[in-house]
């Protein structure tokens, strides 16, 4: 008798993507120590096997013929990747893998191949070696490419979209609607159980689904898990070393400026607030001085304005810069220039350097000495998303047990009860 499986890529469904600081990119892990699970990944596997469904993954590598990792490392990954599905009572059948590209860089691996999908090879390879029915199998991924080929197999389609909402259009376009949408693998597995135990038949959405399901409507929900997932990646010895700084700056008398540019400078106004009421930390912005600042730019430039500023306010070593940006500053491609001067200048006089930033840090993260890196979870939504967590930081650092020493207003209000 043929055998039922639910076929699985691996990036994005059953592993998280890896970040990349030094570039700023997320892409799929390119060692063990990168590889990561997704959370529920490895118990949505093991309802797989209780329910006697084979579990296989087929994913495109192309890291092997562009040289990011070799044979060696994808082994590896694979056999942890086992490790940690087996810890949770589930198990991994078999793992095939496309390993070539069309502009790859290794001899033997830059070509076009019918295993890489949206091609159905890999598919049709594991079928007839496991004796499969494709047409009473599944295919689950978080790409266009794993939708195609799981029709071109002739399997059902479940695509797993937790931040890809954006997605939908293309799969429109493409003609490549899926019969199933869940919101991460274990969803997806639940929904097969349905389908499985007779409780749904049909398709999972229809056209006005689809309407419905545009790029808008995904965007919540898809936002509200990434910052989900930055809030459990972000770093807390870093925050914890930022406090111990901050402390020590407040003990010796010592100043803290504030430094940012568009949404950083609201950041820094309000920060300032916030650690001279709440924290008892004398601090400044420029941005606070509108005529001061368009007075610097206008007579002296933007890119020394916040250098010279702090020469104008005797920044010493005694004080601290501060710094919200996005990108942390970068000298060589002039992107906030003035933020990197001023940084220059805290450097020369000694003075204590901490920020929040995205991306790979920029100058910031090389200076500093406590940087929060907000993590990368989606490339299209790094400032909001750095913008977002640096407010989460600074209310964080303010409200420590250790840095606040007054009360806030609605904190200290009692509540009083109308009844009785």
């Amino acid at each position: 008798m043929s055998q039922q499986a639910v076929f699985l890529d691996r990036d994005g469904v059953i592993n998280a993507y890896a970040y990349n600081p030094e570039f700023g990119t997320v892409d799929s892990p390119a060692n063990p120590d990168e590889f990561a699970l997704l959370p529920g990944a490895a118990a949505a596997i093991a309802k797989l096997k209780q329910a006697d469904l084979l579990a296989i993954v087929v994913s495109n590598q192309p890291g092997i013929a562009k040289g990011r990792f070799t044979l060696k490392l994808l082994d590896a990954m694979t056999e942890k990747m086992k490790r940690l599905v087996a810890g949770a009572g589930g198990k991994l059948d078999a793992v095939y893998y496309c390993p070539h590209h069309p502009e790859g860089t290794i001899d033997g691996y830059r070509l076009a191949c019918q295993c890489r999908k949206p091609s159905p090879g890999l598919l049709h390879q594991a079928a007839r070696e496991w004796g499969i029915d494709l047409g009473r199998s599944y295919m689950v991924g978080d790409g266009v490419v794993d939708v195609l080929a799981g029709r071109q197999a002739g399997a059902r389609t479940v695509f797993v979209s937790p931040r890809k909402g954006y997605v939908f259009s293309e799969l429109e376009r493409q003609n490549a609607w899926p019969d199933l949408i869940a919101g991460n693998l274990l969803e997806a597995v639940e929904l097969i159980q349905v389908v499985e135990n007779g409780q749904w038949h049909g398709p999972r959405i229809d056209r006005a689904d689809r309407e419905f399901m545009s790029e808008e409507p995904a965007y919540t929900p898809a936002y509200i898990q990434e910052a989900m997932e930055i809030l459990r990646r972000l770093d807390q010895r870093a925050i914890e070393r930022m406090v111990d700084l901050l402390v020590e700056l407040r003990r010796r008398g010592g100043r803290l400026f504030f430094l940012g540019v568009g949404g950083g400078a609201g950041h820094a106004s309000h920060a300032v607030n916030d650690f001279r009421k709440i924290a008892g930390i004398e601090a400044y912005t420029p941005t606070d001085n509108v005529s001061e600042l368009t007075a610097r730019v206008n007579d002296e430039g933007w890119e020394t304005s916040y250098a010279n500023w702090l020469r104008g306010s005797r920044l010493i070593a005694n004080d601290m810069v501060f710094v919200f940006s996005v990108g942390g500053g970068d000298a060589e491609n002039k992107i906030s220039a003035n933020l990197v001067r001023a940084l220059h200048f805290a450097k020369e006089v000694g003075a204590a350097i901490c920020g929040v930033v995205g991306r790979n840090g920029g100058y910031t993260a090389q200076v500093a000495d406590a940087c929060v890196l907000i993590p990368v979870v989606n490339p299209s939504a790094v400032t909001p998303h750095t913008e977002s967590f640096q407010a989460l930081v600074w209310h964080l650092l303010v409200s420590h047990p250790s840095l606040k020493v007054a009360e806030m207003k609605w904190e200290s209000v009692r509540a009083h009860s109308s009844v009785g």
